[in-house]
């Protein structure tokens, strides 16, 4: 049961990695653009840009870590990186070096966003072996979707949706930690 338990939060963790991507890509289109037009625009842009361009450089670091230490190890980092990295999203105020903070804290969720697709794929299939695990490893794909599909949330309340969004990521980190001791890893 618990690792049954641990291959359905790895599933979670997919989506709410994912709704933290995607969520800041609504706000960027949003919030961003009421800046100086051009300047707006061009930062919403290079944001989401960084974050794709780290994608797979996250996945590289984050496999290495996998193969390293252990399956639980490489998702739950990278869940504690996107929470905390949205987190800093969120209560980010305006200043003359936001833009500077913003890509920043976009590589950190473009390297987290990499290195958590395979990870949580391994940690569900490790977890609960057999047909089910091959059911609940299949749910990894829906995190895009999911994630896309609650990211929208993002327009009513950016902030709150953000803040949301972190702590679904962080929490799922502790519980995956929590619950894997026993799980058979690496």
């Amino acid at each position: 049961m618990r690792n049954l338990v641990v291959a359905l939060f790895s599933v979670v963790s997919t989506v709410s990695i994912w709704y933290n991507f995607l969520a800041y890509n609504v706000i960027a289109s949003i919030i961003l653009t009421k800046s100086a037009l051009h300047l707006g625009i061009l930062l919403s842009f290079m944001t989401i840009f960084v974050a794709f361009i780290a994608r797979p450089i996250g996945a590289y670091v984050f496999g290495i870590i996998g193969d390293k230490f252990s399956s639980k190890t490489s998702p739950v980092l990278t869940l504690i990186v996107m929470g905390v990295s949205t987190l800093l999203i969120s209560i980010i105020e305006r200043t003359w070096y936001t833009a500077y903070e913003l890509m920043v804290l976009r590589i950190a969720q473009g390297l987290s966003i990499g290195g958590e697709w395979a990870s949580a794929s391994i940690l569900t299939y490790e977890s609960v072996r057999g047909s089910v695990g091959r059911f609940l490893t299949s749910l990894i794909q829906l995190g895009v979707p999911l994630g896309m599909l609650l990211a929208a949330l993002a327009i009513i309340q950016w902030r709150l949706a953000l803040l949301m969004g972190s702590l679904l990521s962080l929490s799922s980190a502790i519980i995956i930690l929590a619950l894997a001791k026993g799980a058979k890893t690496h």
